[in-house]
């Protein structure tokens, strides 16, 4: 069916949707269908439809996080429902839908209200809302974060959280903590939340300082051919996989994030061989559609994550799992990165036994097991 003939069919029937009296349906079906139909017109006019205002209120109202939650507000610009926004932002920091949430907030103008809630006296909140800007990545938002960090009465977590939003994504970034580190300019209790940071640089030189500054694991890591000799605990590489930022990319098990390779069945793919190398050098072998993209737009923001172009636009899946669909017209520059998008330090943060653990984890991860 053309579009046109689409959109026609669609309008004829929300027109039917909306022309009956609400008893003549189950309200919440009534609504969910009356939503489902708004938005696959192209263009349709919601403040010229009180009964279709009526729904998508309603639909919002006991639908927060739900499916079409975010769609319909960023559809129609629905600046009012902001602070449900905030509260998905902040409550899902950890998950694709809580980033995509705290980028709307900037779309709608409402960034402000993640300022307030980092500036606030709520530590959790805080610190959920660092991760909010850092997702967000609008530079007023960021250009907050060096304040939270000056200021020696906020809590540990909150200037931690900040610290990591600020300086986590980006090896310009990372160069700058790298100087502020060797210069003893950066808090004592803030040395951990550095270490990670750094170890897990993109540049390898980053790195490579990092480790001369921190102490790390027990030292160089064996070669390939005696790691594959050693046996490792499963369980205590479960554990790992979920504390060691590999969910944050990766799914197995049933838990983690779709945003690179699923590792639900790596087992039946890879050896411990393979494993290992994809783990200690992930730039050896990029997975095809899994290339990583830094993007530039004009407002000075950056993003980087997996691209997919269309004629006008360009979404970005970042690490994470955040999703944010861009015009063309607002881009500076783009630059395909050399390097995978996996953090190229991860068994950095490790000891070597730990590492054997985690191994042993995704070598048993196999169908049907």
């Amino acid at each position: 069916m053309a579009p046109s003939r689409r959109c026609a069919a669609a309008l004829a029937a929300a027109t039917v949707v909306l022309a009956f009296p609400a008893a003549s349906l189950a309200d919440e079906a009534r609504d969910a269908l009356i939503v489902e139909t708004v938005l696959r017109i192209e263009g349709f006019d919601l403040q010229g439809s009180t009964k279709a205002q009526a729904a998508v209120g309603r639909y919002l109202k006991s639908n927060w996080a739900g499916e079409r939650y975010l769609d319909l507000i960023e559809r129609f610009s629905l600046k009012e429902e902001a602070p449900g926004v905030l509260r998905l932002a902040l409550e899902k920091s950890d998950t694709p839908m809580g980033a995509e949430a705290a980028s709307l907030l900037v779309t709608l103008g409402a960034g402000n209200l993640l300022i307030n809630t980092l500036r606030g006296e709520d530590d959790p909140k805080a610190v959920q809302a660092a991760v909010a800007i850092s997702h967000a990545g609008a530079p007023a938002l960021v250009a907050e974060l060096p304040k939270i960090l000056a200021d020696q009465s906020r809590a540990v977590a909150v200037r931690s959280s900040a610290l990591a939003a600020l300086y986590g994504k980006h090896p310009a970034k990372q160069a700058e903590l790298l100087a502020t580190v060797k210069a003893g300019k950066l808090a004592k209790d803030l040395r951990q939340t550095a270490s990670e940071i750094l170890m897990l640089s993109r540049d390898p030189e980053i790195r490579k300082e990092a480790k001369s500054l921190f102490a790390v694991g027990e030292g160089n890591f064996p070669p390939v051919a005696e790691l594959v000799k050693r046996k490792g605990i499963a369980t205590n590489g479960k554990q790992l996989f979920a504390t060691k930022t590999c969910l944050v990319c990766h799914q197995a098990g049933g838990v983690g994030i779709n945003f690179g390779p699923g590792l639900s069945e790596i087992g039946d793919k890879l050896d411990k061989k393979a494993l290992y190398q994809a783990i200690l050098e992930p730039s050896a072998g990029i997975s095809m559609g899994f290339e990583g993209w830094e993007v530039t737009l004009k407002d000075k923001s950056t993003l980087v994550g997996i691209v997919v172009e269309t004629d006008e636009n360009l979404t970005v899946t970042m690490i994470g799992g955040a999703k944010r669909t861009i015009n063309k017209g607002e881009i500076s520059t783009r630059t395909k990165l050399k390097q995978s998008l996996m953090y190229p330090g991860l068994h950095q943060l490790m000891t070597p036994g730990e590492l054997v653990d985690l191994v042993e984890y995704l070598s048993s991860l196999r169908k049907g097991g």
